[in-house]
């Protein structure tokens, strides 16, 4: 017969539907040597106890093992089904007895250092259901793990216990849905555009979906291969560092600490080398508390110094420090919430608790995507810019002559394929250099600009104008004949001859010469245009200017 004396706090079942079972368990911690059932129950009778203070018993990291103890009434006239979860998957052994009028009824022994098929439950967690039977049941655990031995004891009716797990799945749905979608798409912007910034916020949400996924269990229902007693805490360990090595090279690439905060800079990259290396070096070795010491140290440094480089950048005043010293802050009070609440300190453990990681990184994954996408819309109006800039004359706002080609060889070869015309006007100002020996190269500048402005504004839709060089500038008219281009250039002479300088308080009357090319009107089978004409067009063009400029100025000349 096995008994105690025990007065461990009852729960009282079918009125205790679900809840940690933290302040109702009384425990105390194995010396020497491992006890026996009926050592146990022997010191929980002659021994002092310690009773748990909040609903999850933490007792630090490596520790000796520890024995629990609660009791079960059911006031029912029926057995009534419950199931017991101990709700940290990195718990190596867990041995449960339930003793009813003085004889073990059931032993359940499980945890992670158990084969998977092997544990009661096929479940994240260490769990077993049991039908209490109508009286009393005593329940003693003993536990075993090398990892945080923190114990959130979770006691559920098999309903509660079922809606729970389902309202569990949505929220781990929702939450690991919203990181995957944001890595996903950045990792596809990285193959795209080849900022690394993209990539390594891609691994480092990445990073933490699989450390979520690993300390809550989840991973560990679909890697359920048999490797040792410890496979599962190495794993743990080794994917808790994957976010934070990622998330600090993210940091550094959005942030460029390397220009500004070297000294802190050089410390981030030490620290996610030298550490996962030591980790590694602990793992050759078989020394698993030395490398779980470095992982956790790892993850602190993480919460420290991603505030940390924030605040440098906000001292050196670069773009999206704010938000990003604000997302880092609600993550790590998150983090630390967690923490403290699976470490039963300060803070109450239950389901909102626990989760507040994964709510904290959720949000900071939010904000620093929104950062992102800020940069890659300021990337894109940067190229935009860079790319007019690339064909734009930065004076006039012409085309230069990349951009005249770029614009005219598409039409030019449409208007080969249909048979059409085309004509070009290359425009030369009269006596300019005189302008600049006169009155000085800034004023010269600004009526370029103003004559620049009557061209384009004489130019007809669809025609094409750039700035040749010098003062020089060409417009290419398509659908149009040369007949109809000397009559267009006309215009434009005519026009020109009219600015007026008043804004320069200057006295001056401008002219300018043209030469024309171009196809001839209903002559296309005796003229006809090829792809290869364009360039001699020019050069008529060109030929067609010189006469003009020594045949007197301000004059329309073409060649024949």
């Amino acid at each position: 017969m096995l008994s105690t004396s025990v007065k461990a706090d009852t729960i009282v079942i079918p009125e205790f539907q679900q809840g940690s079972l933290g302040k109702q368990t009384q425990y105390f911690r194995e010396q020497d040597n491992k006890l026996s059932l009926s050592q146990a129950l022997e010191h929980f009778e002659t021994s002092s106890l310690t009773r748990g203070s909040s609903n999850s018993i933490s007792l630090g990291i490596d520790v000796t093992p520890v024995w629990m103890i609660f009791t079960v009434n059911n006031t029912s006239h029926s057995p009534t089904p419950y199931r017991l979860s101990v709700e940290t998957p990195w718990i190596d052994y867990i041995d449960t007895w339930l003793i009813q009028d003085g004889k073990v009824a059931q032993h359940i022994a499980g945890g992670d250092g158990l084969p998977f098929e092997s544990r009661p439950m096929q479940y994240r967690f260490y769990a077993f259901e049991h039908a209490f039977v109508s009286g009393e049941t005593q329940v003693i655990m003993r536990v075993e793990t090398k990892g945080p031995m923190a114990l959130p004891i979770q006691f559920s009716s098999l309903e509660q216990a079922i809606h729970r797990d389902i309202n569990s799945g949505y929220q781990y749905g929702a939450l690991y849905g919203i990181m995957l979608a944001l890595a996903l798409y950045n990792l596809v912007l990285f193959v795209f555009i080849r900022q690394r910034e993209y990539c390594l916020y891609g691994l480092y949400l990445l990073g933490f979906v699989l450390n979520s996924l690993s300390y809550t269990g989840q991973l560990h229902t679909i890697i359920t291969y048999d490797f040792g007693v410890y496979f599962q805490d190495w794993l743990d360990i080794f994917l808790m560092i994957t976010y934070s090595v990622a998330g600090l090279h993210f940091a550094r690439s959005l942030l460029q600490t390397k220009e500004y905060a070297p000294g802190l800079d050089r410390f981030v990259l030490r620290t996610t080398l030298y550490i996962p290396f030591g980790m590694l070096i602990g793992f050759i070795f078989n020394q698993l508390f030395f490398s779980m010491v470095l992982a956790f140290l790892l993850n602190t440094c993480f919460v420290v110094l991603f505030i940390a480089m924030g605040v440098k950048a906000l001292n050196a005043k670069k773009p999206f420090a704010v938000i990003f010293i604000l997302s880092s802050v609600t993550a790590a009070i998150c983090i630390t919430i967690s923490t403290l609440a699976v470490a039963g300190v300060l803070v109450p453990y239950n389901d909102y608790t626990f989760k507040a990681i994964e709510v904290g990184m959720a949000f900071e994954a939010i904000l620093l995507a929104s950062i992102l996408a800020r940069q890659f819309r300021v990337a894109q109006i940067d190229k935009l810019i860079a790319e007019k800039y690339a064909r734009t004359d930065p004076l006039t706002e012409l085309n230069n002559r990349r951009g005249f080609q770029e614009l005219t060889e598409p039409l030019w070869q449409q208007i080969v394929y249909q048979k059409g015309d085309a004509s070009l006007l290359l425009i030369d100002v009269d006596s300019f250099k005189d302008v600049n020996d006169t009155h000085g190269h800034s004023v010269g500048d600004e009526v370029l600009k103003a004559i620049a402005k009557v061209i384009s504004e004489s130019c007809r839709q669809g025609d094409i104008s750039a700035r040749w060089g010098g003062e020089e500038f060409i417009v290419f008219l398509p659908h149009t004949s040369r007949d109809s281009a000397i009559t267009q250039a006309e215009v434009i002479r005519e026009a020109i001859e009219k600015v007026e300088f008043l804004a320069l308080e200057l006295s001056l009357t401008l002219t300018a010469s043209f030469g024309v090319a171009g196809s001839v009107a209903n002559q296309f089978e005796d003229t006809p245009l090829t792809l290869a004409r364009f360039e001699p067009m020019i050069k008529n063009a060109d030929r067609a200017l010189y006469i003009a400029k020594y045949s007197g100025k301000n004059q329309v000349r073409i060649v024949s």
